[in-house]
């Protein structure tokens, strides 16, 4: 029984304090309240933050998109220029050269006409005066200067180049001059026919003999030929045929200058080289294994 008294005496004395304790606790509340209040507020703008940021998340997620589709694009309209300016220059850059190369091509040609027509100019001229010169000097007695015919074929023309500069070096070395050209033609003053008739006779004779003088007279004229395919040089009566198998040379007779067809021998190698077979040994020479021999050193 005292134990039941103790125990109800101890819930009573419980019961005063916890009332004692909650009427210290009210002035409060109102406080709490607010705070409670005022977390509710925080809580809800951080979800608005977390709302706005996810939104800026996707605008700027959408951005990166439009951005790489902007260089997608970008890039497909530079290809397409690039492909554009290729298919541009392929179609237009060589038409353009090749119109640059032609004009080009023309202006050189025109040049070098207008050069050679000065040339040609000078040469008539110098000429002119020569003949003037001569006729002065026939008119105080002096005897007329003689002119002698030439002649210089290559075939194919390419190589006349090569030969142009021995022909007339050989002609001057028997004192002739070159007066006038005309395409394949020569016109030469400075030695009489037929006193280069006994000078080329006497040349046969030694290049026959293989006389060391006389082939090294003709060894630059000849080896010129030699390089050539066809063709042939004539000055006055000496006439030197090349054939792809042969080189020959000739003195024609004089009277045989004034026959057209002698002036024509270069027209055909072949036909030429049989012509001058025909003539008498001592106006005729075989050069074939001359122009091919290595001149001694």
């Amino acid at each position: 029984m005292t134990v039941v008294l103790v125990l109800l005496c101890l819930a009573i004395a419980g019961r005063e304090l916890y009332l004692a304790f909650e009427r210290r606790r009210s002035p409060g509340a109102p406080e709490i309240a607010d705070i409670r209040t005022q977390l509710r507020a925080l809580k809800g703008t951080r979800d608005e933050l977390e709302g706005f940021r996810a939104s800026q998340r996707e605008r700027l997620d959408e951005l990166a998109r439009d951005q790489d589709r902007d260089r997608a694009a970008l890039g497909e309209a530079d290809a397409r220029i690039r492909s554009l300016i290729s298919q541009i220059n392929d179609r237009m850059v060589p038409d353009v050269n090749d119109r640059l190369n032609r004009q080009r091509e023309a202006a050189d040609l025109q040049r070098t006409a207008v050069e050679r027509l000065a040339a040609e100019v000078a040469g008539i001229r110098a000429h002119l005066v020569g003949r003037l010169d001569q006729a002065v000097a026939a008119s105080l007695g002096a005897a007329p200067a003689d002119v002698v015919a030439g002649s210089l074929t290559v075939r194919p023309p390419a190589g006349r180049h090569g030969l142009t500069g021995p022909y007339e070096r050989f002609a001057e070395r028997h004192g002739l001059r070159v007066e006038l050209t005309d395409g394949d033609r020569y016109y030469l003053s400075g030695r009489s026919p037929r006193a280069l008739e006994h000078d080329f006779l006497e040349l046969v004779r030694g290049l026959r003999t293989d006389c060391a003088v006389s082939v090294e007279k003709a060894r630059p004229l000849l080896a010129a030929l030699r390089d050539t395919g066809r063709g042939g040089a004539r000055l006055g009566p000496l006439v030197i045929v090349r054939t792809p198998e042969s080189l020959v040379c000739g003195v024609l007779p004089l009277a045989d200058l004034l026959r057209p067809e002698s002036a024509r021998l270069l027209d055909d190698p072949e036909s030429g080289a049989r012509r001058l077979r025909q003539l008498p040994e001592g106006r005729f020479c075989d050069l074939t294994a001359l122009a091919g021999r290595t001149p001694p050193g």
